[in-house]
């Protein structure tokens, strides 16, 4: 049974904010505490329960011994490699810190491998990432997902002095994806929530949920805020079947001049750069011209890039884009005799029901190698599989 966390971003989202939801939700305090340790930091991870508008919320209290000195990104995670956890938990980290580097580069123009700055090396940022990151490993969940972005406005004072909210660097992260202004003052989306999210989970349009709730968990920020509950909350959920929903986005551009030689680059190219999904539909265009519908579809991230690309290497003077949920079954792929030859085999579930089919290449190979159709070895596997 697959099982998700949904992150609802009722008022932004930071990291201690995300954490300290899925410790409401029933991560164990005394578990994250055990591999703090390990990392030798003097870190002391607690939790109190305040009321945000009525709402009760779990609120984190941090405490580690004193850093004299701020690190570069390779030296965070050197720190983190030193503790001993799985390699899913820290890859989950590296992704995430690589992610908040990334923006902090772009924004300040310097290489990624220079990076140094306080809202990355501080330690409670290392708890934030580890933590999750953890939480995600202890909940022993498929898939993170959350709603609309949540965020503030105006300025707020930093360690690079005054800058616009949300700040560059989550600007910067949050690109492609859906995103809503409340009428709140102040930063309430920071770059290291930002950066958990983008990494790690997938963006649901309209805020929907699928599946049966089995827990719930309430995270609060330091802030009472006067008009909205400052606060994220979270939930674990059980799918019924194996229904695989995301938030993707599609690219389309209608073009009539050019050639089938540039179609063809144009759309490999855009294979080897992540699109998901790739067609091109004929279509009729002004003054009865025939030409070429090209659609894609990508994760919200990539959209900026592919669209550049398309721009430049097709000359097309339009491109239409939205936001579309999509759900999906659940696939993998795996080594099967047939006709006595190693091939692969593609195994799919939707909901309660399951089948399968060879994979085109070793279709192609086996066809090739007995001189038998295609079509004919398609039917053959069919009859064995019955």
């Amino acid at each position: 049974m697959k099982k998700s966390i949904y992150l609802d971003l009722v008022c932004g989202a930071s990291g201690d904010m995300i954490l300290a939801s899925l410790i409401d939700m029933g991560v164990s305090v005394q578990y994250l505490q055990k591999e703090f340790d390990k990392l030798g930091l003097g870190i002391t991870i607690g939790v109190e329960k305040l009321k945000r508008q009525g709402i009760e919320a779990s609120h984190l209290i941090l405490s580690w011994e004193t850093q004299s000195s701020y690190r570069h990104l390779s030296q965070i995670l050197e720190v983190i490699q030193s503790g001993g956890f799985s390699e899913k938990v820290i890859g989950r980290c590296s992704k995430v810190l690589d992610i908040i580097a990334s923006a902090e580069a772009k924004v300040h123009g310097v290489g990624k491998e220079h990076v140094h700055f306080h809202e990355i090396g501080a330690v409670d940022t290392i708890i934030d990432v580890l933590g999750v990151s953890l939480s995600i490993e202890y909940l022993e969940v498929d898939e993170l997902i959350f709603s609309q972005f949540t965020v503030g406005h105006g300025s707020v004072k930093t360690e690079h002095g005054m800058m616009p909210v949300p700040v560059p660097a989550t600007a910067e992260m949050i690109r492609g994806y859906s995103v809503r202004s409340l009428d709140i003052a102040t930063e309430i989306l920071t770059p290291t929530g930002a950066g958990l999210l983008t990494a790690l989970g997938n963006q649901v349009a309209g805020g929907s949920m699928e599946g049966q709730i089995k827990r719930s968990g309430y995270g609060c920020g330091d802030n009472e805020l006067e008009n909205h509950p400052n606060i994220i909350r979270c939930f674990l959920l059980e799918e019924n079947g194996s229904l695989h929903g995301n938030m993707v986005c599609q690219v389309e551009s209608d073009m009539d001049h050019i050639s089938g030689e540039i179609m063809g680059h144009v759309g490999n190219e855009l294979r080897a750069r992540g699109v998901l999904d790739l067609v091109w539909i004929p279509v009729y265009m002004k003054k009865g011209r025939p030409g070429y519908r090209l659609s894609f579809l990508c994760r919200p991230e990539d959209r900026e890039t592919l669209t550049e690309f398309l721009v430049l290497n097709s000359r097309t003077l339009g491109v239409r884009w939205q936001m579309l949920n999509r759900t999906c079954a659940e696939r993998k792929s795996c080594d099967v005799t047939f006709r006595d030859n190693t091939v692969r085999e593609k195994r799919c579930t939707f909901g309660e029901y399951s089948f399968s089919k060879l994979e085109y290449e070793s279709l192609a190979r086996l066809s090739e190698k007995s001189g038998v159709p295609i079509l004919e070895l398609i039917e053959e596997y069919n009859r064995d599989e019955k």
